[in-house]
């Protein structure tokens, strides 16, 4: 039997995963240099908001990592993690912005970000964006900053919109966002998603209370609204136009969501109004788990809560966390809201309600 688990198969025969990662800096392959001090290599995965993360802590006992073999800052750092044998998560492209020393024992930590610190992304502007689109205002900054975009954006149209003594990252975030999207820089990379259609993906795994090493789930119902409205201008008319967007898929409130914000037209209307209640409504039901390492939960899929009751039903990963650490396995941690509740049976006579019901009324 000790035979058989030093092989690497536990005592019911089936084998043990293990755990391995690859790092790669300013384009050398360092894996075999780095493992025999490494403590800890941890990947925080974000949707959006802020910049994704890795640290690798080391221990510094002959002060090596001080001296000679001292980091330098923004060198470029590749990631990946995962079990041997098995298609690795490829965490991306980092820049290191930040070396960490403690003791004792000594250790160093360091810390890179997805988001760089080589590019003036994080300098305030002032500008404005006249008669144009999100797609158009996305491949401008993106080419100041020697990016390239990446995701279909809708050729919603614009005609002004101000950035003021904001940074490119936080003004292209907050327009993303008005409009529905998730937006993040990775690598050399402006990434849009439209959360939307992450939203209604096809779970990547099914996880059941037993598969889970600690778990929580806050459920709530006040600020899950029942609809969104939004009212604007028309230019041409010179009449005040509401637009309303009802949700159905959870159980809400009586509360409505009244947007204040600017509006030139019914198709701004719209995509505002269905971002809100999207973003609102995402509140409801919130679960942060710890399981075994798991590479494919990462920031924007979906999977599936099975054999939690009331709280199951289709998550989506907003924020995920691998850690591999000597002497304690890979574990992910995830912060996810659920999307769907539990699939209920309908009747064959009464089709299940449309998820967003759109409402438009005009008046003097």
């Amino acid at each position: 039997m000790e035979a058989l688990e030093q092989a690497g198969f536990g005592t019911d025969l089936t084998p043990v995963e293990h755990p391995v990662f690859q790092i790669e800096m300013a384009g050398r392959q360092v894996t075999a240099d780095l493992t025999p001090f490494i403590l800890r290599v941890s990947y925080s995965d974000y949707e959006e908001d802020q910049s994704d993360t890795i640290d690798v802590t080391v221990e510094d006992t002959d002060g090596r990592f001080r001296g000679a073999w001292y980091p330098t800052m923004g060198d470029r750092v590749r990631l990946k993690m995962g079990y041997a044998g098995q298609p690795l998560l490829d965490c991306g492209e980092f820049e290191i912005d930040e070396i960490e020393l403690a003791g004792p024992p000594d250790t160093v930590t360091i810390r890179a970000l997805a988001a760089g610190v080589s590019r003036p992304q994080r300098t305030h502007q002032g500008r404005a964006y006249d008669n144009t689109t999100l797609a158009a205002i996305a491949q401008r900054v993106a080419k100041r900053l020697k990016l390239s975009v990446v995701g279909k954006i809708e050729p919603i149209k614009i005609t002004r919109v101000s950035q003021i003594h904001e940074n490119d990252l936080t003004f292209m975030r907050r327009v993303a966002a008005d409009y529905g999207y998730a937006f993040s820089v990775k690598g050399s990379q402006m990434v849009f998603y439209k959360l939307a259609e992450l939203h209604q993906a096809k779970a990547v795994t099914v996880i059941r209370r037993t598969d889970m090493t600690r778990y929580s789930y806050r459920d709530k119902l006040k600020g899950v609204v029942k609809q969104a409205t939004v009212t604007y201008l028309n230019p041409k008319t010179k009449r005040k136009v509401s637009h309303t967007v009802r949700d159905t898929r959870m159980t809400a409130s009586s509360d409505t969501l009244k947007l204040n914000s600017r509006v030139e037209s019914e198709e701004q209307a719209k995509a505002k109004a269905e971002a809100a209640i999207a973003r609102q409504n995402l509140e409801g039901t919130v679960a942060t788990l710890q399981l075994p390492g798991n590479p494919k939960l990462v920031a924007g899929v979906n999977f599936t809560m099975a054999d939690m009751g009331a709280l199951s039903g289709d998550y989506h990963v907003v924020m995920s966390r691998h850690e591999i650490e000597r002497g304690g396995g890979y574990y992910t941690e995830v912060e996810a809201k659920r999307v769907r509740p539990p699939q209920q049976k309908t009747s064959k006579k009464q089709p299940a309600k449309q998820p967003l019901q759109k409402k438009t009324t005009t008046r003097n």
